[in-house]
């Protein structure tokens, strides 16, 4: 009986996490060390991990859903009108030229949630 109290005490003990230092930099590369370190993942595991969650939310976005990313806010793609043809001036001869016309287009865009705005203006930034 007391060898599997034991055999239970160490699994228990498996289970708690570690206390993992953070990155210094943000690259895949140190995000992947730093998620191995903190749940016991080889470095490729947790990169593969990283890189499957990446291609989700680009899938996501591709498909013209607003993904959620955690607490910090939604990723999606916003159609950005067309313009029309115009007549501008040149700021240095002052020349009247016509402004060509453009497409609409599709661009990338990031909505931030208000808490983490919130949580951004407690940061403490090194000045550079």
């Amino acid at each position: 009986m007391a060898k599997a109290v034991k055999a239970k005490e160490k699994k228990v003990e498996k289970k708690v996490e570690k206390k993992v230092a953070m990155p210094e930099s943000f690259t895949v590369n140190s995000m992947a060390a730093y998620i191995s370190e903190a749940k016991g993942l080889s470095k490729k595991d947790a990169k593969e991990f990283l890189e499957t969650v990446f291609d989700l939310f680009e899938a996501g976005v591709l498909q013209g859903q607003r993904v959620p990313v955690g607490k910090i806010g939604k990723l999606y793609a916003k159609v950005k009108p067309a313009t029309k043809a115009r007549k501008g001036r040149n700021p240095i001869t002052g020349e009247e030229m016509t402004i060509a016309a453009k497409k609409a287009t599709k661009v990338p865009k990031f909505a931030f949630t208000k808490g983490f705005k919130e949580e951004v203006l407690k940061a403490k930034i090194k000045a550079k």
